[in-house]
Order: C-alpha cells, then structure tokens, then sequence
C-alpha cells in the first residue's frame, strides 16, 4: 500500500501540481525578500503572498532558509549571464558605466538583489553552496577580462581575490541604492564611482 501512494504522487500530473505550487511560493518569497528584506520576511507573509495556507507551504519547505537557496539556484544561470557581459578586457569607464546601468535595469526586472546571495551566510549549511556560487559569479565577470578569471581560480593571491569580492560587494550596493534614488545625484554618484573603480581592477 505505501508503495502505491509513493507512485500515484510521482505521477505527471501530481508532479505538476508540486512544481506548481513551489514556483508560487518561490515567486512569492522573492518578491517579499526585494521588498522588504529577507530578514524582515517571515513564512506566514510568503504564505499569505502565495495563496495558500501555512500548513500547505511547510509541506514543501521547513522554512525561508531553504526558499531562500531555491531562489538563488534558479536565479544563478540568469545572474551568471548579466555578468558576463562585463565589456574587456580593459574596457573604459564609459563602457562599464552602461554594463553597470544594464545590471541595474536586469536586478530590477528580476526582483532579486544581487546582495540576497550573501544571505545565504547566515546558514552555514548553506556555505558550499555560497562558495561554488561565488566563484561562478566572479569567473562570469571574468568572461572577457583576465582580472576576474584569476580571481575565480582554485590558486590565487587572497588580496587579489579580496579586491574582487570587494567590487562585486560594491556592484551590488550601487545597484540597490541606483533602485531605491532612482535618477537622483546619489545613485548617479554611485555608478560613476564604482564604473571607476571596476575600470582600474580591469586595466
């Protein structure tokens, strides 16, 4: 008997449903953690957004933690993309600053902050994940330009790896703040400077 309802719930239709019902909540929660932080997010408000009631979505996760690495895996590919349209190998400030204004545009189509994959510090069974994901992500940046591809190495010089991280740190900051003061003094500031500072990592 068990072993029948084991294969009736594997059946397409049944499958569909699930991944039907994952994607609402994953939608959901993502639209949540942009909104108003991941931290600040809790499972009843990813229910309520969902349309469905608390029992049904712990039947499909334990808790954000685990929405939260769904929504980055799926997001991994598309971000992983953007990135690589970094211009090089030695582009000029001109170039970086668009690819930067083109980010921002890709971060606000999405509705996930490039920051939220940092949140996936706060669980440390989440830590391999986070570093193989970190290294995909500077070695994106790396497409065309040999800076990033080094840093993305399994051997490399900690500072130089250090300065890298830094400015992706930076690229993610500029993007949230660029949304948040939309076309005011300060996010156009922002960009300029950290267009600037990719160019001399770069050149």
């Amino acid at each position: 008997m068990p072993q029948s309802v084991s294969v009736k719930y594997r059946t397409p239709l049944r499958q569909a449903q699930r991944d039907l019902t994952r994607s609402r909540i994953k939608n959901a929660a993502r639209e949540l953690f942009h909104e108003q932080h991941y931290d600040t997010t809790t499972m009843d408000e990813i229910a309520a957004a969902a349309g469905l009631r608390r029992s049904t979505l712990y039947l499909h996760y334990k808790d954000k933690a685990q929405i939260l690495a769904e929504v980055v895996a799926d997001y991994r590919p598309r971000a992983q993309a953007v990135l690589a349209t970094l211009p090089g190998p030695a582009p000029t400030v001109d170039q970086v600053r668009r690819w930067i204004r083109k980010v921002i545009a890709f971060v606000e189509k999405e509705r996930v902050p490039l920051s939220i994959i940092v949140e996936m510090k706060r669980d440390s069974a989440n830590s391999d994940v986070l570093d193989s994901l970190t290294i995909d992500l500077l070695a994106a940046l790396g497409a065309n330009n040999p800076a990033f591809a080094s840093a993305a190495l399994p051997v490399v010089d900690p500072l130089h790896r250090a300065r890298a991280l830094l400015l992706f740190q930076e690229l993610t900051f500029t993007c949230e703040q660029a949304l948040v003061h939309a076309g005011d003094d300060h996010a156009r500031a922002l960009v300029e400077v950290t267009a600037q500072h990719f160019q001399a990592f770069l050149g």
